[in-house]
């Protein structure tokens, strides 16, 4: 996706968070905060792919910080979505049809979506996602297209997006399951924002309901040129791709280089530009076929 005006100041005021985070309002703090505006406007001569600007920026932090600036909200989120599987999965297992299981564990996992740290001016609380599971509405509504797409495919490949939100992920995996698919999830490699890395599937337990577990890089950023050979294979092979999440939304014109159809995006819309992308009200829920 290419950067608008309000993406500027999201792109920068996320990284210098992260700073200030871990360095408090230092001498070096304002010193890394520079370097990163520096780096910035160096980025949008080269690029102007919000998910490859974001990538360089957070690298440099990273390096900068050398610690996760994550690490204990990526635990805390776990945390939450792990204490809530159980009563999500009650809230599933109430029904006996098929679809409306699927239908549920759509929305779930849509709740799930909504743990982001990595959007200025967006906030959430944990305890108040508890309630959303009642009122959850979707803007776009591809569900039962997807359902009958699901039911006839044997291999997805599901992208996962943030920590805490991957828990939640189990119980659509799970439908898919039902259904006959071979399922392989895909998180990063190394630790960016609070993305889902490796750590986080083994201590969500989704390793244990998918058929596969891979890593697809250290990076938001995803494109043919910078994914494995294996990688690449598997988003070329899967007959049916979840995105997750708005950074997947993003790179969606960089997998369509590999293949023009076959996605199920998966996301709340949290900030005006993939909201106005997407037509749909900021804040509102989305599953679109495309």
């Amino acid at each position: 996706m290419e950067v608008k005006a309000e993406c500027i100041p999201c792109l920068v005021d996320v990284r210098c968070r992260e700073v200030i985070k871990v360095l408090d309002d230092s001498s070096e703090a304002c010193k890394v905060c520079i370097e990163i505006i520096q780096r910035f406007s160096e980025l949008i001569k080269e690029t102007r792919h919000t998910t490859k600007i974001a990538t360089e920026l957070y690298r440099l932090v990273r390096r900068r910080l050398g610690v996760d600036p994550y690490r204990g909200e990526k635990k805390e989120a776990n945390k939450w979505a792990l204490e809530v599987l159980s009563k999500a999965l009650e809230v599933i297992d109430e029904s006996d049809d098929p679809f409306e299981r699927f239908n549920i564990a759509v929305k779930l996992s849509l709740i799930g979506n909504a743990i982001d740290l990595g959007v200025s001016g967006y906030t959430f609380n944990l305890s108040g996602l508890d309630s959303a599971f009642q009122s959850i509405k979707l803007d776009i509504d591809d569900v039962a297209t997807a359902y009958k797409l699901a039911k006839k495919v044997s291999t997805i490949l599901y992208v996962c997006d943030n920590a805490g939100e991957i828990v939640l992920d189990r119980l659509l995996i799970r439908e898919f399951k039902k259904l006959g698919a071979e399922v392989i999830v895909a998180v990063r490699s190394e630790p960016y924002q609070n993305d889902a890395t490796m750590e986080d599937a083994e201590e969500s337990g989704i390793t244990d309901d998918v058929d596969e577990v891979i890593a697809v890089g250290d990076c938001t950023y995803i494109a043919p040129e910078v994914l494995s050979k294996d990688a690449l294979e598997i988003f070329k092979n899967a007959e049916l791709i979840v995105l997750k999440g708005m950074a997947n939304y993003e790179n969606l014109e960089n997998l369509q280089r590999i293949r023009k159809k076959g996605y199920l995006l998966l996301l709340r819309a949290k900030c005006n530009p993939i909201a106005k992308s997407l037509e749909v009200d900021r804040g509102g829920y989305v599953a679109k076929l495309v």
